[in-house]
C-alpha cells in the first residue's frame, strides 16, 4: 500500500530484562521499571500483540517479572477472561473500591497508581504514541516516565514461521480481489472515453465497493479505501480514485486489507490497461517491472534498504525517467521502494527507502517500486516478500502483464 467507545487503560510493565528496550537500559531503578500502555487494541497493534485480546475501549496490560495482567472495567471482564493470553486478568473495580474508602473522586490514573504501588513500580516506559494528558497525569503522581520505541515489541518486525503462514493466507485474499478487477475490467467494453460494465459506466468507487464485498465475503476489511485510480489520478500514489475508469490508460489496483480472525494485513498492486496502452506506458510498465525485479534479487538479511532504493532509481535515471518537481508538480519516483508490514499496514522501522535500516530474517516487506508521469500515465507494482538469509520468498503469485482486451 502506498499510504478508528469509553475510555479505559492498559499498562505494560517489563523487568524480566533489566528495564532493557532496544539494548537500552532504563534510567530507573531496573526492578522497580516498568512498560505501560494504555489504548484500545483494536487500533494498538503492540497491545494486540502482547495480549491477542481484541477490544473496542482501552484497558491495561502489565507485564511484571515474567507475569502479565490485564486491568478492565466490568463490561469487558468476562471476554477478557477468556481471551486475553495474559496470567492475570484483573477488574479495575477492584482499585476503585478500594481507594473510595478515602477519596471522594476516584479517576482512572488513581487505579493505576494505586496497582503501581502495590506492585513496586516507579518508573514506566511507554509507547511514543501515549497521549501526553496521560504521561502527566502519571507524573503527577511521582512515576517517572520514559519513551520506548516504536514498534514497542521489537519481536514483531521479525515474523514467526506462523504468522509468515498467516501472511501468506492474506496474500491469497489480496490476489482473489486482484483478479476480481481483472475479471471485471476484462468483462467490460469501451464506449467511447468510458468503460462499461453491466450496463452502467465503470467507476473507481463501483469497482471498489465490489472488492469491499469480496474480501467481506473472505474474513477481510478494507480499513482504507483500496486504491482504484486511472489517468491522472494514478499520478497521485495516494489518490484512492473517483469517477469513471478510463480506457486506454494506465488503472492502478492497490489492495491492503486486514483479516478479521488474525489481524495481519495482505498487500499488492498491480497496473492494467483496459484497451490498447501507449508505447509509452507500455515501456513505464516494463522499466518499473524490471526494477520491481531488481529489488526482489537484493533483498538479503544483511543488506541495508537504502541500497535496494538507490539501485532502483539509479535504474530508472538510466532508463531516461527523472525525478522531480515537473511542471508544479512530482513525478517519477518520489516515494520509498517498501516497508515492513504485519499487524499494521505500515511497521516501523523496517524500510527499503532512504532510510538506513539493515534488513533482518524474518522481516516481512513491500516491494513496490513505480513511476508516475501525467502525459503517460502511472505505474506501481507490489508484492511481499519475506526476508531470509539468503535472500527472500515471494508471498504468493498473480500474474503481472498490463493490457487487458
Amino acid at each position: 500500500m502506498m499510504r478508528k467507545r469509553k475510555s479505559m487503560f492498559v499498562v505494560v510493565i517489563d523487568v524480566s530484562v533489566a528495564g532493557f528496550y532496544k539494548g537500552r537500559p532504563s534510567k530507573g531503578d531496573d526492578m522497580t521499571t516498568a512498560r505501560f500502555i494504555y489504548d484500545k487494541s483494536e487500533n494498538n497493534a503492540d497491545l494486540f500483540y502482547a495480549t491477542k485480546f481484541d477490544a473496542p475501549d482501552a484497558y491495561a496490560y502489565v507485564e511484571y517479572r515474567k507475569k502479565t495482567y490485564v486491568l478492565v472495567s466490568d463490561l469487558e471482564l468476562d471476554r477478557a477472561r477468556g481471551a486475553a493470553q495474559v496470567s492475570h486478568v484483573i477488574p479495575l473495580r477492584t482499585y476503585r473500591e478500594k481507594l473510595a474508602k478515602t477519596k471522594k473522586d476516584v479517576v482512572l490514573v488513581d487505579l493505576f497508581h494505586a496497582f503501581f504501588a502495590e506492585l513496586g513500580v516507579r518508573t514506566i516506559v511507554v509507547p511514543p504514541s501515549t497521549p501526553f494528558s496521560l504521561v502527566d497525569a502519571l507524573r503527577k503522581k511521582k512515576i517517572r516516565v520514559e519513551s520506548g520505541g516504536s514498534p514497542f515489541f521489537p519481536a514483531r518486525v521479525q515474523k514467526t514461521k506462523q504468522e509468515w503462514q498467516t501472511m501468506i493466507n492474506c496474500q491469497k485474499a489480496v490476489f482473489g480481489a486482484v483478479k476480481l478487477t481483472e475479471e471485471t475490467l476484462r468483462k467490460s467494453n469501451i464506449r467511447g472515453n468510458r468503460i462499461w460494465y453491466r450496463g452502467a459506466v465503470l467507476t473507481s468507487e463501483r469497482l471498489r465497493s465490489m472488492v469491499n464485498v469480496h474480501l467481506l465475503e473472505h474474513g477481510y476489511m478494507a480499513k482504507s479505501p483500496p486504491i482504484i485510480s486511472s489517468g491522472v489520478q494514478a499520478c497521485d500514489p495516494h489518490e484512492d480514485g473517483t469517477g469513471p475508469l478510463l480506457p486506454n490508460t494506465s488503472i492502478i489496483v492497490d489492495i491492503f486489507p486486514q483479516s478479521l480472525a488474525t489481524r495481519f494485513h495482505g498487500d499488492a498492486t498491480r497496473t492494467f490497461c483496459k484497451g490498447r496502452a501507449s508505447d509509452a506506458l507500455k515501456k513505464l510498465y516494463a522499466t518499473v517491472l524490471k526494477g520491481q525485479e531488481l529489488g526482489i534479487k537484493m533483498v538479503k538479511a544483511g543488506v541495508h534498504g537504502n541500497k535496494i532504493h538507490n539501485a532502483i532509481h539509479a535504474l530508472f535515471e538510466k532508463e531516461g525517467y527523472k525525478t522531480g518537481e515537473i511542471k508544479g508538480r512530482m513525478q517519477g519516483f518520489f516515494h520509498g521502494t517498501g516497508h515492513s508490514i504485519g499487524l499494521e499496514i505500515h511497521e516501523e522501522p523496517a524500510r527499503i527507502n532512504a532510510s538506513d535500516y539493515r534488513l533482518q530474517a524474518g522481516n516481512v516487506m513491500s516491494v513496490e517500486p513505480g513511476l508516475y508521469y501525467p502525459e503517460i500515465g502511472g505505474v506501481r507494482i507490489e508484492d511481499l516478500v519475506y526476508v531470509t538469509k539468503t535472500g527472500c520468498e515471494v508471498l504468493g503469485r498473480y500474474p503481472k502483464k498490463l493490457e487487458i482486451r
